[in-house]
This record gives C-alpha cells, sequence and structure tokens, in this order.
C-alpha cells in the first residue's frame, strides 16, 4: 500500500491537465514547496511552545467549553479549498492547465498557512481564553498555549480568499447574472469564515485578536499562492489556445509543440 502511494506521489507531479507541464524543474519546486511546508507545519504541531513565558500573554480565565468547529472541520476546508480550485470552470474550460495551476497553488496556500500559524503558535505561546479551566480538568492541555493566531480563522480565510480571487479573476464576463453570482459566491465564503471566527472567540478558545491576526494569515498566502501560480510564473503561452491535433503553418507536430 506505501510503496503504491509513493509511486503516485511520484506521478502526479508530472501529469498536467492541460498538456502543458513547467518542466521537472519547476515541478520540482513547486511539490517540493508543498512537502517541506506540509510536514514543517506537522513537525511544529508536535512541539511545545519555545518559551516558558509567553510573548503575547492573556487571562485565561474563561470556563472550558464544547467547541462548535472542529479540527475536521479545518481538514474538510482545506481538501475542499484544493478541489474546488482544479475542479471548477476557468477561461480554458475545465480540467486543463489552468485547473493544474490552482491545485498546486491552493495546497501551496493551505501549506503554508499551516506551517506559519504552528511555527508562530510556539514562538509566541499565549495562553487560551480557557487555559487555566482545561488545566484543572485535563482536557487537551497540551493545546492549551496554542492560542495565537488562531488556525481555524487561517485556514478557512484561506480558502474563502483563494476562491474568491479565482471566481474573480477566471469567471470575467461582465453580464449582471454573473457579476451578482460572483458577489453571491464571495460573500458567502467570507461569511462562513466570519461564522468560524466569531466560533472560535464564542467557545472560549480564541481571543479576537488571534482570529484577527489568522484571518490576515490566511487571505496573506492565499493572495500569495494565487500570484505566484496566475501570474507571476504561469508559463508564456498559458492563455494560448491550445493547438494539439491541428498542423498549422508553424512547427508543431500531433499533440506535441516543437519549438526551434
Amino acid at each position: 500500500m506505501l510503496s503504491r502511494l509513493s509511486l503516485s506521489l511520484l506521478i502526479v507531479p508530472l501529469v498536467c491537465y492541460g498538456g502543458e507541464c513547467y518542466g521537472w524543474q519547476r515541478e520540482a519546486l513547486d511539490w517540493g514547496l508543498i512537502g517541506v511546508m506540509g510536514a514543517g507545519g506537522y513537525a511544529f504541531g508536535k512541539t511545545e511552545p519555545f518559551f516558558d513565558k509567553p510573548l503575547i500573554d492573556g487571562p485565561g480565565d474563561k470556563p472550558y467549553l464544547e467547541e462548535r468547529v472542529s479540527d475536521s472541520w479545518v481538514y474538510a476546508s482545506m481538501f475542499a479549498t484544493i478541489g474546488l480550485a482544479a475542479l471548477l470552470p476557468n477561461q480554458d474550460g475545465w480540467l486543463n492547465n489552468t485547473s493544474y495551476r490552482h491545485l498546486k497553488g491552493a495546497m501551496q496556500a493551505a501549506t503554508a498557512g499551516y506551517l506559519i500559524k504552528e511555527f508562530t503558535k510556539d514562538i509566541v505561546g499565549r495562553p487560551r481564553p480557557d487555559y487555566y479551566d482545561r488545566a484543572e480538568r485535563g482536557i487537551e492541555v497540551d493545546k492549551g498555549r496554542e492560542s495565537w493566531p488562531s488556525g481555524h480563522a487561517t485556514h478557512f480565510a484561506t480558502g474563502a480568499a483563494y476562491l474568491s480571487l479565482y471566481v474573480w479573476d477566471e469567471w470575467r464576463s461582465d453580464d449582471a447574472l454573473a457579476i451578482a453570482a460572483k458577489s453571491t459566491i464571495t460573500a458567502l465564503l467570507t461569511a462562513g469564515a466570519g461564522w468560524v471566527c466569531w466560533t472560535r472567540v464564542a467557545d472560549n478558545r480564541h481571543y479576537p485578536g488571534d482570529v484577527i491576526a489568522g484571518s490576515i494569515l490566511g487571505a496573506g498566502t492565499a493572495l500569495l499562492a494565487y500570484s505566484y501560480q496566475q501570474w507571476w510564473t504561469a508559463p508564456a503561452d498559458a492563455d494560448a489556445p491550445e493547438q494539439s491535433f491541428n498542423f498549422q503553418a508553424t512547427p508543431v507536430s500531433i499533440g506535441v509543440r516543437v519549438r526551434f
């Protein structure tokens, strides 16, 4: 089973939906970043705070409450963002090179936010609002000093920002109905992320400053990853119409574009 998974991970970076790959160097860089940031976030998530004294303190005097949005919802939002970025239609259609770029972009945004927020939690070591109550009850004590920034806010803001950028950048129709649809999608994504932030404060998991910091981090990583894949380093011919299976005057063979 492990060998099959490893083989899949080696093959996936080499497969491009539109047949316009970047070359192995770029693929190695993109997927290497995803792997390193994901592994780094996981490693820092298992470590204790670096300092005994918090860099940002908090009273920690609130009661421990059941949370309305569990960690499983965070993971679901990350996978949903990645899946939608790869599967939603874009200017060139469905499941093409643009889809492939956004698959990587959404994964880079998610793993970058994961790494930064876990590393920052270990540096800051802020007690959660329910720190003392959870310590007395012996409930998730190891998570008691992971208040700043909010991981839930980070990942839900990443999803809302990345998908909002996608629909406005890729669905460029000026039709009133299209604008209304894009505005509605953005509003729903923003409202969902905002509701999650509210629950984190109401459930005594975070202070308002924690969710604000997490939201800024999530939106920032989404913007950087989206810009990297879509605008800064996209192939020069990414937006050109596909010419596969067409004989042209330029030196093109069937299904393969050859440059001299």
